[in-house]
């Protein structure tokens, strides 16, 4: 387990000089970037929770619609006496 943290603190200190979109926190001390990588992260998470949880939202609302519709058919059905008795 230690090994695994060491090289991820390794990969961070290095990520500013291979990716030039981190370039800007060269100068800036390993626990700085460290933090605002961890804000970047958690807020991506937090979006892509949350659109999953509306896109989520979004079928259930038509799954109920698409049940309520069906009742109501089946509701007419019966009523309109197509229903053959088995006697």
């Amino acid at each position: 387990m230690i090994n695994l943290i060491n090289i991820s603190n390794c990969a961070i200190k290095i990520l500013p000089y291979q990716d030039g979109h981190f370039s800007e926190y060269r100068a800036k001390n390993i626990q700085e970037f460290h933090f605002e990588l961890n804000h970047c992260i958690r807020s991506q998470i937090f979006f892509i929770t949350f659109a999953k949880n509306i896109e989520t939202h979004i079928k259930s609302n038509a799954m109920i619609e698409t049940l309520k519709q069906l009742i109501r058919q089946k509701i007419y059905y019966l009523q309109s006496g197509k229903v053959m008795s088995h006697n």
